[in-house]
């Protein structure tokens, strides 16, 4: 037996699809795909997928790590990939499949790519938001065990970014936190952007490019 890791591309409409059922349309590709999974034990065993970091409803993901164990050693992790294609859906896609080379727990930053219409973001003004130190939004947590809301410094929160301005398009390349410890998506920041600007864009597209570690060096 051995463990793979996945590179999975999501992309499209399927961008729609819940983490929960993610899992499940992951776990019907594979039985339907014939491919020799690890199944955990217990009174209702299921086959081994992780998803090392689960990506908020509407974002795409260029290179999202999905860890599986093989049980036929026969079974190449080539093979895996093309199984697997053949029988995912459209807008999913196997990239590659590697060997794990990091610890799911080193994953610290996200990088994202996001598109906003230029007629609701402007530039400038977007660029005077992030440059600012004063975008807030809330956060769902927990306090003696209770959920509640909180409130986040989202500029803080903000490792790095960058803007590219064309005719119909205003995008943002943005590094925020991903992992165990603090996550913020792209939305959250657009709503702190909005909050502080007294605007309501909303992104055109978002896309998780990759994942990164403490270092900043690419997941592996």
């Amino acid at each position: 037996m051995y463990e793979v890791r996945l590179w999975l591309s999501k992309r499209g409409r399927i961008r729609f699809v819940s983490h929960l059922d993610m899992f499940r349309l992951m776990t019907r590709a594979v039985r339907r795909a014939n491919i020799p999974l690890w199944y955990t034990e217990g009174f209702n065993p299921h086959p081994y997928i992780s998803f090392l970091l689960a990506l908020s409803l509407g974002v795409e993901g260029e290179k999202e790590p999905v860890d599986v164990r093989i049980t036929d050693d026969a079974v190449t992790p080539e093979e895996v990939r093309d199984r697997l294609n053949a029988s995912l859906p459209e807008g999913l896609f196997v990239e590659a499949a590697t060997k794990p080379v990091m610890k799911p727990s080193e994953i610290t930053w996200g990088e994202y790519l996001v598109t906003y219409d230029p007629s609701e973001m402007n530039a400038d003004s977007l660029k005077e938001a992030l440059d600012s130190g004063a975008l807030e939004t809330e956060k769902s947590g927990k306090h003696g065990g209770r959920k509640v809301m909180k409130k986040v410094n989202v500029s803080e929160c903000i490792h790095s970014w960058s803007l590219e301005e064309t005719e119909d398009a205003l995008r943002l390349k943005v590094v925020l936190p991903a992992g165990s410890v603090m996550n913020l998506n792209p939305q959250q920041l657009t709503d702190a952007v909005n909050a502080y600007l007294g605007t309501s864009a909303a992104p055109l597209r978002a896309v998780r490019l990759r994942l990164l570690n403490a270092d900043l060096e690419e997941f592996r």
